[in-house]
């Protein structure tokens, strides 16, 4: 039997309030896409109610890895949690149940970008500041998630830390970006920014057209994460990882107890 929305909206906060990995809640029977979108529906609106103001967005799974993983053909989304650090943030793992990194590219919105129809000219007229970004997701089930228990948990999301960024300049220069992604100065993974969907500038329109069917849109000071960009890693304490981008700049964070 699927999961009642309730109950898994419950489920969900009572793991994090108790730092402790949850059940899959599809151990019941598979959980479609759709419903999985209303339980983050849900979780939004109690995780707002509690007085928590999601930080902005974020997709996932929009290279062929992670879809091929997930078993779907186009990426997911969810609200980012108001944890953000600044890039050189100390983060503890102890803060959260299965701690991970990824690099990404970040944009922080400047205006209002809502669907349906918004192309990538209208997502890069929105956009405030392009951010080097390192995502930290929170795999915090007790086994690996299907993608409606990504879904549900709001794509899994933890924590952001964000560098300081530039205004965006040519928005095809982008799918250039390289991204040389570090833990303690060795390479984990050389990658760019072709590799989100052709460029992020896309993953970003995709994802304001997808939000405006939930009856969602991007707001002005909002961040919005495009995806994985690097590879994903779970670090050990005391590692220093690093994203060092060809022309955004550099973020870093290190891994506390």
């Amino acid at each position: 039997m699927v999961m009642a929305i309730e109950d898994a909206v419950a489920r969900l906060i009572a793991a994090r309030a108790a730092n402790e990995a949850a059940d899959l809640l599809s151990a019941g029977g598979e959980i479609t896409l759709a419903h999985a979108y209303d339980i983050q529906d849900a979780l939004r609106a109690e995780t707002i109610r509690r007085g928590e103001i999601p930080a902005g967005w974020k997709l996932a799974a929009t290279g062929s890895a992670g879809q091929e993983l997930f078993g779907i053909e186009e990426p997911i989304w969810g609200f980012l949690r108001p944890t953000v650090y600044d890039s050189g943030a100390e983060v503890s793992a102890a803060g959260m149940i299965n701690l991970h990194v990824e690099a990404e590219v970040a944009f922080r919105m400047g205006a209002d970008l809502a669907g349906p129809g918004v192309t990538p000219a209208d997502a890069a007229r929105a956009v405030d500041r392009v951010l080097p970004a390192i995502e930290v997701p929170d795999l915090f089930f007790t086994s690996t998630p299907p993608v409606g228990d990504a879904i549900a948990n709001s794509a899994l999301a933890g924590a952001i830390v964000l560098g300081d960024g530039v205004p965006l300049g040519d928005p095809d220069a982008l799918a250039a970006e390289e991204v040389v992604f570090t833990s303690d100065d060795t390479v984990v993974s050389t990658t760019h920014g072709h590799e989100i969907m052709g460029n992020p500038l896309n993953a970003l329109a995709w994802l304001a057209n997808q939000l405006a069917v939930r009856g969602h849109g991007l707001k002005a000071g909002e961040i919005v994460m495009s995806g994985g960009i690097s590879k994903l890693l779970r670090p050990e304490v005391g590692a220093r990882i690093a994203a060092d981008f060809s022309t955004l700049g550099s973020v870093s964070l290190t891994v506390t107890p």
